[in-house]
């Protein structure tokens, strides 16, 4: 089949969107597929090759209408995906579709308020020590040497807190990061 070379044209759709994104979802098509049938059949040419390829959007790929799929699976690997998509609080479709995209595995909910849970503590504890070192260093600025030496001990394992810290905030993010989309989300 004779590949044809691209030509674009502008049409004013004149309130005829919402019809016509109706009309491609009904027929698993997209817009210009169906604006392309249409024009087509109104002047009487041959029909164009629609592409009925899936759409890339944000948190996924998205097609006019969605696609059932079977997969024949060992009856261990199913019940461990029903139970992995339950324990995420996902459809097995949605789950299997953020593995496909490449997202980490889907903490259970339980799991993922932990998460939350121990990275605001953290925060809090991150919040302490930004307010520990601005009087330190207003001490400092005092010459105030001995009243500084309290923050000595608590001081040299600001690098690891820090660092415990960010281990925490990392699987959170990653996973906000699935949850809202790639697209929404700048690495």
């Amino acid at each position: 089949m004779a590949v044809t070379a691209r030509e674009y044209f502008t049409v004013d759709l004149r309130g005829l969107r919402a019809p016509l994104a109706a009309r491609a979802a009904r027929d698993g098509m997209t817009e210009s597929d169906v604006l392309r049938g249409a024009l087509a059949t109104a002047l009487g040419t041959e029909r164009v090759a629609f592409s009925r390829s899936p759409m890339a959007v944000a948190g996924g790929w998205h097609s006019p209408s969605q696609v059932k799929l079977s997969v024949r699976l060992v009856r261990a690997a199913a019940q461990h995906l029903d139970q992995d998509a339950r324990a995420a609080g996902l459809s097995r479709g949605a789950y299997l579709a953020r593995l496909i995209q490449g997202a980490p595995l889907v903490a259970s909910s339980a799991d993922r308020i932990a998460m939350c849970a121990a990275l605001n503590s953290s925060s809090e504890e991150l919040a302490v020590m930004s307010r520990e070192i601005q009087h330190l260093t207003s001490l400092l600025r005092r010459g105030s040497i001995e009243a500084a030496r309290c923050y000595v001990v608590r001081h040299e394992t600001l690098d690891r807190d820090v660092r415990a810290h960010l281990a925490l905030a990392a699987p959170v993010l990653a996973d906000l990061r699935h949850t809202l989309g790639r697209s929404n989300c700048r690495a």
